[in-house]
């Protein structure tokens, strides 16, 4: 059974392109769980972000248009109190050591990006004190159910299959339209696909 002895941080962001190189994040999602259980969430806009390399497509999925405004749960600040935010909650904890992020896609693209709005606001975060450093080794759950399903006698699961539908070999259901590509729904899709996967709530 696998021990769980480190925070796990649950991870989506919404951006404004599938280019890693000049997304920028416009909304992050985070849920952490401790060994013990517990959880916090947290939901944030970020108020001053920068469109001018966005790609239609990408804002139009995240229907940035109708979403990107004041109201809701989230908390809204520009992006370097945001970037403050992720680093304070990506940092390692004493007797924990580094968490581990966990998504869909984190070490592609949500970690990525994280890491370049990170790095814009470095000389900021470091005058604050905080320290933003998660385990190297991400937890990518298209990877793990994809080795999930390869164990089984009579798998036929597709290095190509997308992300929905292997959530739903693993029995969760794919993220309601109103929720999905929203980073909290897809967060919360994340956290119940990975106790799926694992097969333990830890």
């Amino acid at each position: 059974m696998l021990r769980i002895d480190r925070k796990l941080v649950f991870l989506d962001i919404e951006a404004t392109s599938l280019d890693i190189w000049t997304a920028r994040p416009w909304e992050i999602a985070m849920i952490e769980r401790w060994p013990d259980g517990r959880e916090r969430s947290t939901e944030l806009m970020v108020s001053d972000v920068d469109t001018s390399d966005a790609e239609p497509e990408a804002l139009e999925v995240g229907r940035f248009a109708q979403r990107h405004t004041p109201g809701g749960r989230a908390r809204w600040y520009e992006e370097k109190i945001v970037a403050l935010w992720v680093a304070r909650r990506l940092s390692p904890e004493q007797g924990l050591g580094r968490p581990v992020v966990v998504g869909s896609n984190v070490a592609g693209y949500d970690l990525p990006v994280i890491t370049a709005m990170l790095a814009r606001h470095a000389r900021y975060i470091g005058r604050i004190g905080a320290a933003p450093a998660w385990h190297h080794h991400p937890i990518d759950l298209v990877t793990w159910t994809q080795a999930r399903e390869a164990a089984g006698p009579f798998s036929t699961v597709s290095l190509g299959a997308g992300s929905y539908d292997l959530s739903e070999l693993a029995g969760v259901p794919r993220p309601a339209g109103a929720v999905a590509h929203t980073a909290m729904g897809d967060v919360l899709w994340a956290r119940a696909w990975w106790d799926a996967v694992k097969g333990v709530i830890a």
